[in-house]
């Protein structure tokens, strides 16, 4: 252990120096108060830490759980937040139980990074008007409503705080492809910091609003009562419930997905199991103690790698940091000037998106790009969770949608050789099949979904001595999948000579033993364990 210590200290000490200005941050862009950022920052980090299964996960508040959370806060208040980090704890720890966490992975990867883009998005422009210099505009649930609201007022606008804004913004920037090994985001909260303190000790007060402004009971403590002022009527309503049930599934996606970025950084392995028992308790525990819900963050974990992190110790270290400079320096942040939080922010929106992936879907798989920017829409002009839904469902359509052509491969043999290896589409272009055997596969599954597209195909198979139905590659079927081969045999049987079957799995051969058309091919010696030995067969006679 002192071993890992001494190995871990700096890299934990580098990732708390961040996580506190972006924890205040990120609390302040979901409704929270700050206070709630550092809560969840310090408990949710040390617990997913000591009882997650990633040496390199660090747990806290972050940027996809706030696009989620901020329309919500707006309506009922911060205080409702510790019931959903709570709720959404206990909802974690059931898809641990049940092991659902496994159908997470039915939302592909353009639909999160579909989600990501419109929540970076909702950060990013939900900025405005602290850029600006707004400090009396008061905000609706609706983000579209919010950037009218604040056109309206440009007029309200302090211009030499947006020139801030932007020199805020570059220096952050500039530093972090600089100098990798502090971040940004540190140093340009560290001056601002500085500056408004020092400044009016020389007699000149900037006109700028600071965190200490804006919420004058942040304090050094590691605890609120997270049932204090909290309304338990609102237990009764569906939306908190929904709320709960979302920022658990996207927690979970954000914290596995975190996983397994940092595995493939490191070439390690994580438990993902364990990883979702820590957050949940993770999630139990910082409500309790009165934060908000959490997940892991991609940003940090990286970080936390980059800083040279070889164990779990480097992010119980970083919430031990953020426990003593909270108790100690916490009145050092009043100071620290909204502007500069906005600047912070909006580098955190432009972290979420991947750049990268986008590029790889416009040049492998447009239709994937359009639908993470259907997400996106969503995400912005309704709703983060409505959107995530909706992706979803439409992945899910177009999936379907792609395996019920049926694709497969066709083999045509003539005067004892094989002549042709054709795939499905290109034997549906042929004009003329003459064959002596054709052997037709059946990959994946016979479903509902993809078995009439076979049928469809194999109308064109005529007047040909023999033709092999292929199962090999076959692993699971439904009651109409066979009810659809049954009708393919016939088919077949109709418009050729010969019709065999051949590597029947004994998952498939236990729908089929019963039916009739396969008790007939049994009876005549039709049905092969492998092609290759139904081929010999007809060869040798």
């Amino acid at each position: 252990m002192k071993s890992k210590i001494l190995q871990n200290w700096k890299s934990g000490l580098t990732v708390s120096i961040v996580t506190i200005p972006l924890s205040l941050a990120l609390a302040i862009t979901s409704g929270a108060t700050p206070t709630q950022g550092i809560i969840t920052a310090f408990w949710a980090g040390l617990i997913g830490a000591l009882l997650g299964g990633s040496n390199y996960n660090i747990v806290g508040p972050t940027g996809a759980l706030a696009g989620v959370l901020v329309s919500y806060t707006l309506i009922h208040g911060y205080q409702v937040l510790p019931m959903v980090a709570i709720l959404s704890g206990i909802i974690i720890m059931i898809a641990y139980i049940f092991r659902l966490d496994k159908y997470i992975i039915f939302i592909p990867r353009s639909v999160v990074n579909g989600f990501t883009l419109g929540v970076a998005f909702i950060i990013g422009f939900g900025q405005l008007d602290s850029a600006l210099g707004m400090a009396d505009i008061h905000k609706t649930e609706s983000f579209i409503e919010n950037i009218f609201i604040i056109f309206k007022n440009l007029n309200q606008a302090h211009w030499g705080v947006f020139l801030l804004f932007i020199f805020s913004t570059l220096l952050i920037i500039f530093w972090n492809k600089k100098f990798q090994k502090i971040p940004g985001a540190a140093v340009v909260a560290f001056l601002g910091i500085v500056l408004m303190m020092i400044l009016p000790e020389i007699g000149y007060t900037p006109e700028l609003v600071t965190l200490g402004d804006k919420y004058e009971a942040i304090s050094a403590t590691l605890f609120e009562n997270p049932i204090a002022g909290f309304d338990w009527q609102i237990l009764l309503t569906q939306d908190l419930w929904f709320l709960a049930f979302a920022t658990a599934v996207i927690a979970i996606l954000e914290t596995l997905l975190s996983g397994q970025i940092a595995d493939s950084l490191t070439g390690t392995k994580f438990s993902r199991r364990k990883e979702v028992f820590g957050l949940s308790i993770a999630n139990i525990g910082s409500g309790l103690m009165g934060g908000m819900p959490a997940t892991a963050a991609l940003a940090r974990t990286a970080l936390n790698i980059k800083s040279g992190a070889n164990h779990k110790t480097s992010a119980v270290i970083n919430s031990i940091f953020i426990g003593i400079i909270t108790i100690f320096f916490i009145s050092f942040f009043k100071f620290l000037p909204m502007v500069v939080i906005s600047s912070i922010l909006v580098i955190v929106a432009m972290g979420m998106i991947e750049k990268k992936h986008f590029i790889h879907l416009i040049d492998n798989e447009k239709t994937a790009f359009v639908l993470s920017l259907f997400v996106a829409l969503i995400v912005v002009v309704e709703d983060p969770i409505i959107g995530i839904l909706f992706g979803t469902v439409i992945a899910l359509l177009i999936f379907v949608n792609k395996v019920s052509y049926g694709q497969t491969e066709v083999l045509l043999w003539k005067n004892e050789k094989m002549t042709e290896a054709l795939l499905k589409n290109d034997f549906l272009k042929k004009e003329v099949i003459d064959s002596d055997i054709v052997v037709y596969k059946i990959s994946g599954t016979l479903t509902y979904i993809n078995m009439p597209a076979h049928l469809e195909a194999v109308q064109r198979i005529k007047d040909n001595n023999y033709v092999i139905i292929s199962l090999r590659n076959s692993f699971y079927a439904d009651v109409d999948g066979i009810d659809y081969l049954g009708e393919i045999v016939e088919v077949l049987k109709k418009n050729n000579k010969h019709v065999l079957l051949s590597g029947i799995n004994k998952e498939i051969e236990r729908l089929i033993h019963k039916e009739q058309f396969y008790k007939y091919k049994l009876d005549q010696g039709k049905i092969y364990k492998r092609t290759s030995e139904a081929i010999r067969d007809i060869l040798n006679n």
